[in-house]
């Protein structure tokens, strides 16, 4: 009697590792589909939006170099490449050193607009007030009917609105694409 038991049990083994062969399979299914199918936005995206907006508008006359180079290390591509040649000798970096210029921008807030299914480029729109601060400083009342004031340390502050779309570089978010949308 033991003979047929051993018998029945045998085809069961088979079908109960099989079962759990497929059960195994399902659930790594399922994992790949979610890690493919996010039900969330990387939140590196964001702040990634956030860190670049600051480095893109940080300059201080003490540190030229490092300042602009702080700018190209956020950015890729064509945007990347009239940076560097906007940032060149000449133009707005000797104007900001003669005027012992520092500015930045304080991002009051970040959204999102869009972002790809592979979580790989997002457009973003940053919020945030642009300061600059230089021996003019609380020299000069903001211009009439804009957006700007100054601030009690004598610096003007101007509230800007940009959007931007970020990609991944290689592990590293950067920014591609850069629009003022308001200013004043």
């Amino acid at each position: 009697m033991s003979t047929q038991t051993v018998r029945r049990r045998l085809p069961a083994l088979p079908l109960l590792l099989a079962l759990l062969c497929v059960l195994a399979v399902a659930g790594a299914g399922l994992l790949l589909w979610q890690r493919l199918n996010p039900a969330y936005v990387d939140s590196s995206i964001l702040a990634a939006a956030r860190s670049g907006i600051e480095a893109v508008y940080a300059y201080d006359y003490e540190d030229s170099e490092g300042s602009v180079q702080g700018k190209l290390d956020v950015l890729t591509g064509d945007l990347r490449d009239e940076y560097e040649q906007d940032l060149s000798e000449g133009g707005i970096i000797d104007t900001y050193e003669q005027v012992s210029a520092t500015t930045r921008y304080e991002v009051l807030d970040v959204g999102l607009q869009q972002v790809n299914e592979a979580q790989d480029t997002a457009t973003l729109v940053v919020f945030g007030q642009y300061v600059v601060e230089s021996v003019n400083s609380g020299s000069q009342p903001a211009p009439e009917g804009s957006e700007c004031q100054v601030t009690p340390a004598g610096a003007q502050s101007c509230t800007q609105t940009v959007q931007v779309t970020v990609v991944d570089v290689d592990g590293d978010w950067k920014i591609s694409e850069l629009t003022l949308l308001t200013t004043s």
